[in-house]
């Protein structure tokens, strides 16, 4: 894999709790990482149930273990470009490959971590 090709860059959410001041607590989304990754769609089909059309779509992240060791199955992940958000569904680590890095044009050898996501 080419280190250029982990060009999106994805904000991963979490939710919090926060004091709000009486007593009790408020659940809010924040992000807590943000990372690049390579985006890989897979498929988007079109539901409908009770009368309303639904686009579900499936997609890939691959990104450097490092990072996807960081993130949570309960996170919501989403594109910085986007405002689409995606729950995960599955993670694969391990995924080793070779790729080129800096000017130079070395070879460097990373494991990279795949996340499947749904759109919510």
């Amino acid at each position: 894999m080419d280190a250029g090709r982990l060009n999106k860059r994805v904000k991963v959410l979490r939710l919090t709790k926060t004091a709000d001041g009486f007593g009790g607590f408020t659940s809010s989304e924040t992000i807590v990482h943000t990372f690049w990754c390579a985006k890989k769609t897979n498929r988007g089909e079109i539901s409908q149930e009770n009368g309303i059309r639904e686009q579900r779509t499936e997609i890939e992240l691959i990104m450097r273990q490092k990072a996807g060791n960081q993130i949570l199955l309960s996170d919501v992940l989403q594109l910085e470009a986007s405002d689409e958000k995606f729950r995960i569904v599955d993670m694969f680590d391990g995924l080793y490959q070779r790729f080129k890095s800096g000017a130079s044009g070395d070879n460097a050898e990373d494991y990279f971590t795949t996340i499947k996501v749904v759109g919510i």
